[in-house]
């Protein structure tokens, strides 16, 4: 059995996203995603914040054959918490340790 491939995407956001604020940030987050994609696509995607960098970065593991979609989707959500936002994708890669340089 082969096992999943997963791409790491490095994103940004506009506005800072505090410690205490992260768990209702990745809720909304997937929330948006999922209207994003459509609900298929989204479990197909399976995205999960696995790291907070900063205030302002994070790192998105999807699956790699929706990576792409994934991306395009992170750049049409436009509010959070009902509050602009806008993010951004910095750097993608098969494995965290490449992403994180």
């Amino acid at each position: 059995m082969m096992r999943d491939k997963k791409r790491y995407i490095l994103a940004a956001s506009s506005r800072p996203i505090h410690e205490a604020d992260r768990k209702r940030f990745e809720a909304e987050l997937y929330s948006a995603m999922m209207q994003q994609l459509g609900e298929a696509e989204y479990f197909k995607a399976n995205p999960k914040v696995i790291k907070f960098s900063g205030k302002e970065r994070f790192v998105l593991k999807v699956m790699h054959e929706r990576y792409e979609q994934s991306i395009v989707a992170l750049t049409f959500i436009k509010t959070i918490s009902g509050k602009p936002i806008g993010l951004y994708t910095l750097k993608s890669s098969g494995t965290i340790m490449a992403v994180q340089k």
